[in-house]
């Protein structure tokens, strides 16, 4: 007993880090992949976008989350926790089609992936705040959780306001509704030329 509460008073007066619950273990092995996307994910933003509201966006993203990342791989190591690196497949496949996206259409679809992003981070942020008694990485989850919604509130403003000018959809009209018809010209306009005589033999 003497032994152990020794080693806790050491422990406490060297500053050793805590080992990382299962739960906390899992929520850091998470965010370490959802951080390898996201950046991928914002480069591409950055390389891809036409507006350069979007593009600003992108580089926004490309700079807190080399923050965000090396922040996280630190806390990993003080917690004994292997870090994971590369992105999952089905990263890869989200990735790989927004890649394909047309041109034209890219900044809506990145905006619309960021904003998809942003709610889960944040939701997983707070979960984990909500659940973890580690006082570091409770430090961890509430400063970067202030990042997410800085940046889910900045993709609200460019869905609300710069992409809202894109070239609307034509819709069809409601369901009852007609529309006019307007007939053909009964005769052509377009001057008909006749071929060439043939030559004779």
């Amino acid at each position: 007993m003497l032994k152990m509460t020794t080693l806790a008073t050491l422990l406490l007066l060297t500053g050793a880090h805590a080992m990382a619950t299962p739960a906390d273990d899992r929520f850091v092995r998470h965010e370490a992949r959802g951080s390898a996307y996201e950046l991928a994910f914002a480069r591409l933003g950055q390389e891809r976008a036409i507006r350069p509201e979007v593009r600003a966006y992108a580089a926004m993203l490309v700079n807190d989350h080399e923050v965000y990342g090396s922040a996280l791989r630190h806390l990993a190591e003080s917690k004994g926790i292997a870090f994971p690196s590369g992105l999952t497949a089905d990263d890869r496949k989200r990735l790989d089609g927004l890649t394909r996206t047309r041109r034209a259409g890219f900044d809506g679809a990145f905006v619309r992936e960021a904003r998809r992003i942003n709610r889960e981070e944040v939701r997983a942020n707070r979960k984990e705040a909500g659940r973890t008694v580690d006082p570091e990485i409770h430090r961890f989850v509430d400063r970067f959780l202030e990042v997410e919604k800085k940046h889910e509130q900045a993709a609200r403003a460019l869905t609300e306001h710069a992409l809202a000018s894109e070239s609307p959809v034509i819709q069809p009209p409601p369901t009852g509704d007609t529309m006019a018809v307007v007939p053909p010209p009964s005769s052509s306009t377009m001057p008909v030329i006749a071929p060439p005589p043939k030559p004779r033999k």
